[in-house]
């Protein structure tokens, strides 16, 4: 066999790394790649969520889904939610890491404190904040004679997804603000330094030099809250239970609903899979812009 042919052999090193992989292999097959072919699978079929037995139906109950009325309105708030809370919680973010990000005594214990509702449970802080809406805050909007706290936020249709957001932002801004801190600690000094000898203010610094570079932390704060927009579940769950009626309801909701209360795990499923198929699209569209944005920055 002549060196053209035998470097494109596999070495005895790569056979190594590849025998150190197979346990994640194994898990990632086990844990992701095994529910998502069963997902695909049960959505094909009439199955109830309890019983054994279930029927192949084809495409039925994706049928179903596209000429299913009540899907569109938890559809449309799954879009509002995740956008809205994308574009909130990113700013509240980086807002919050340019002020902790500065010589301050007290950073330390701000970013602290700002992170410590990322660690508390998402069933907890809903239930908490249902409380707080429904008492605190609205006694202090009448004592205030403030009309739009005075009322209970989440007992509105037209303000109950929007109180959900908010409390998504408080809960999940700090881990987004540590990324963009970090981000931010990775921005020479004399950069600063050299654009101030040039005149340059705060908010051209901002403009012309920390944002642009801190494109890479912007691309995966965008993406991973834009998702777990999508997904959010918990919350809401403990927060408004899609109410009043179903104007907080996003798809997650709906999925449960269909899954273990109405026993039709069937039509759950296919409603999983089809946001599954929404979310990877809504995220290659995302990171073709913003991979396109990180480029125009480098180049």
């Amino acid at each position: 066999m002549d060196s053209a042919n035998r470097k494109w052999l596999p070495s005895k090193e790569a056979f190594q790394y590849f025998y150190m992989i197979i346990p994640a292999l194994v898990l990632f097959s086990i844990f992701l790649f095994y529910p998502v072919l069963g997902g695909i699978y049960y959505s094909l079929t009439d199955w109830n969520g309890v019983d054994p037995g279930y029927h192949f139906i084809g495409f039925q109950n994706y049928v179903t889904f596209f000429t299913d009325f009540y899907v569109l309105t938890p559809l449309k708030n799954s879009f509002i939610f995740a956008f809205v809370l994308t574009i909130v919680q990113n700013v509240v973010s980086l807002v919050l890491a340019l002020a902790l990000n500065k010589k301050l005594k007290t950073k330390n214990m701000l970013r602290t404190v700002i992170f410590i509702p990322v660690l508390l449970s998402s069933l907890m802080v809903g239930y908490l904040w249902n409380y707080l809406f429904t008492e605190p805050i609205a006694l202090l909007g009448q004592l205030l004679h403030i009309e739009v706290m005075g009322n209970n936020l989440l007992g509105s249709a037209n303000t109950a997804l929007y109180a959900a957001v908010f409390v998504s932002v408080w809960k999940m801004a700090g881990w987004n603000m540590v990324i963009y801190i970090a981000a931010l600690q990775g921005i020479p000094t004399e950069i600063y330094e050299a654009s101030e000898l040039d005149g340059a203010t705060g908010w051209k610094k901002f403009r012309y030099i920390t944002f642009p570079l801190i494109a890479p932390a912007f691309t995966v704060n965008m993406v991973l809250t834009l998702e777990r927009g999508f997904k959010e579940f918990d919350l809401l769950f403990s927060l408004t239970q899609g109410g009043p009626g179903n104007s907080s309801e996003i798809i997650s909701l709906t999925i449960y609903r269909e899954s273990f209360e109405y026993f039709r795990a069937g039509y759950g499923t296919t409603m999983g899979v089809i946001l599954f198929l929404i979310i990877i699209i809504i995220t290659l569209i995302q990171l073709k812009f913003l991979r396109k944005r990180e480029e125009d920055v480098i180049y």
